[in-house]
């Protein structure tokens, strides 16, 4: 999966779905996309198996799985997408089932849609898991596709990999207004920090981001708000999306290693669940 390593455009798109009443809202989604990048698209359903975290639909009226389960799955998915998309019905651990997919067909982005079963501010089982393992980026639908995106609203923490997810973005929607949000989360922020402080922390931010902007080859692609905010990552980014009517939130994580598990683990853990919109995961190269 190489080609996920560039900042252009998906070529193959993959579609997780559960053919619930909400999977539409990431299937319209995925549809748009495919046909704004020209890309190959792929529909992946799992057959039924327990997990809390991966809703099915009843396909069978017996316990697990049965040989015939996929063929109502895979006449559905071929109905609703004609010629437009290859289906992929499976068995097995859907978060398993789905990635084996994704790496067979080389897909470099995996689009799937928010499930409403977790608690409030919890990723199900199945969309932390890829979040954690898929080596593509990871696209997590919540909102309706009534148009393309528009106005994006891109996290960075100043390192490489938020450079390239800043540098996706703008390749990805050449089109979207794009703003730059920077969270610095200081505990006891008023404990540490006096006025003076304070004000000479928030100038050096600034300065930071200025340099950041400056040293990412845009091709001449103006940023519409560049902005720096204290705060817990997810909280700061869902208020901004909220105040900016946003309808994409994209943030960056490693592809492997132990900095990727641990910035999966915390920030883009919380900000899925969080964010007011969709949200897109880039999976910036090794």
């Amino acid at each position: 999966m190489t080609a996920a390593l560039s900042s252009a455009p998906p070529r193959r798109i993959l579609l997780a779905i559960d053919l619930r009443s909400r999977s539409d809202r990431a299937s319209d989604r995925a549809v748009q996309l495919a046909a704004q990048w020209q890309a190959a698209l792929h529909v992946v359903h799992v057959l039924p198996q327990a997990d809390d975290g991966w809703p099915m639909a009843p396909l069978a009226t017996c316990d697990g799985p049965t040989p015939s389960a996929a063929v109502p799955a895979e006449r559905q998915l071929r109905r609703d997408f004609g010629e437009t998309a290859v289906v992929h019905v499976v068995e097995g651990d859907p978060a398993t089932a789905i990635l084996a997919v994704a790496v067979e067909q080389q897909c470099e982005l995996i689009v799937l849609g928010a499930s409403d079963a977790p608690p409030a501010g919890r990723l199900g089982r199945v969309a932390e898991a890829l979040l954690r393992r898929s080596p593509a980026s990871l696209l997590v639908v919540k909102q309706r596709a009534r148009a393309a995106y528009g106005k994006l609203l891109v996290g960075t923490d100043f390192t490489a990999e938020s450079r390239h997810g800043l540098l996706a973005a703008a390749e990805w929607f050449p089109a979207a207004r794009l703003a730059l949000l920077h969270v610095l989360d200081i505990p006891y922020r008023s404990l540490w920090l006096d006025a003076g402080h304070g004000e000479e922390l928030a100038r050096m931010e600034h300065a930071t981001m200025q340099a950041f902007v400056a040293a990412t080859p845009l091709d001449g692609r103006r940023l519409a708000k560049t902005w720096v905010e204290h705060g817990h990552p997810e909280f700061v980014l869902r208020d901004c999306a909220l105040e900016q009517e946003m309808d994409l939130v994209v943030i960056s994580a490693f592809r492997r290693g132990l900095a990727f598990h641990l910035l999966v683990g915390g920030t883009a853990r919380r900000v899925v669940p969080a964010a007011p919109c969709d949200v897109l995961l880039v999976r910036a190269p090794s």
